[in-house]
């Protein structure tokens, strides 16, 4: 009997997890590796980082990486919406992502024929809550989290990605998240180190900011809650957001159980529901 026909994709954004999960698919799930593709949506706005690291998963694993661009950059569509994104409204996650990985499938299946999708994304079991806001209401598209069934956690994914030899992307040295460099759901420390490490993305990212009242702009007018990007990197408020991160990294290493240069490796994914005040689920969909 002939095997119904399926399309086998990974979902690929350059970070730990999703990069794990190509190697352990690899290593474990071989029919599945020989007939996948890496897809990576890209933001046009990512480090310079995930661009090396992208490189590095093509020649570690001898596979290429299909890269999708949105058919509208980010400046076009931000002149649009006449304003930025925000925890409430994530035009750029829908816009930048979620629009050309779907318009992708579409053509895929134009030009192939018409088949389930199924869809690898790299959620690890120590947040399977995470399936349950991520999972998509497309219904060719069948989601996979390999993962979840295996019972793989974080220091898995870490043991994968150094046995594999590929280690951690470089930018783990001093943020603790994959995606756009202004990404709004980053710690006011990562916006802090971001500008030590990428002064000019960071001035670009404070260029999309304005003031309240200029233009027709109107609700969220920045990337941060608290302040404004030209106001972060004031002396004074840069030694106070510096002194308040020590804080909550001893505060959550006590919490965890966990040293303090472990919570500061995950500062974003550790501290984002106190530094940020967000959700935690909510800053998950695009860094996988």
């Amino acid at each position: 009997m002939t095997k119904q026909k399926e399309y086998h994709i990974l979902s690929l954004s350059g970070g730990k997890d999703s990069t794990a999960l190509a190697f352990f698919i690899k290593d474990n799930m071989p029919e599945v590796f020989e007939q996948m593709e890496m897809v990576f949506a890209d933001t046009e706005h990512e480090l310079p980082e995930t661009y090396d690291y992208l490189n590095k998963i093509e020649m570690f694993l001898n596979k290429p990486i299909v890269k999708i661009k949105p058919y509208k950059s980010f400046d076009h569509i931000y002149s649009v919406y006449n304003q930025l994104p925000s925890v409430t409204n994530r035009w750029c996650t829908v816009e930048l992502k979620t629009k050309p990985f779907r318009k992708y499938i579409y053509d895929m299946m134009k030009e192939k024929g018409e088949a389930p999708v199924m869809l690898y994304i790299g959620i690890r079991a120590d947040e399977a809550n995470r399936a349950l806001t991520a999972n998509t209401t497309d219904n060719y598209i069948n989601e996979k989290h390999p993962f979840i069934e295996h019972g793989i956690a974080k220091q898995d994914v870490e043991k994968i990605l150094s046995n594999a030899g590929i280690g951690m992307p470089a930018y783990y040295k001093w943020s603790g998240r994959s995606g756009c460099y202004f990404c709004m759901f980053q710690s006011k420390n990562t916006w802090l180190n971001l500008y030590q490490h990428h002064p000019d993305l960071y001035f670009k990212a404070m260029s999309y900011e304005f003031e309240p009242g200029q233009g027709l702009k109107k609700g969220h007018f920045g990337w941060n809650r608290e302040y404004p990007l030209r106001e972060m990197i004031k002396p004074e408020n840069m030694q106070k957001i510096r002194d308040n991160y020590a804080k909550l990294l001893e505060k959550k290493a006590k919490k965890h159980n966990i040293s303090t240069k472990l919570v500061n490796m995950y500062s974003d994914e550790i501290l984002c529901d106190e530094e940020i005040n967000y959700s935690d689920n909510a800053c998950k969909f695009c860094h996988l």
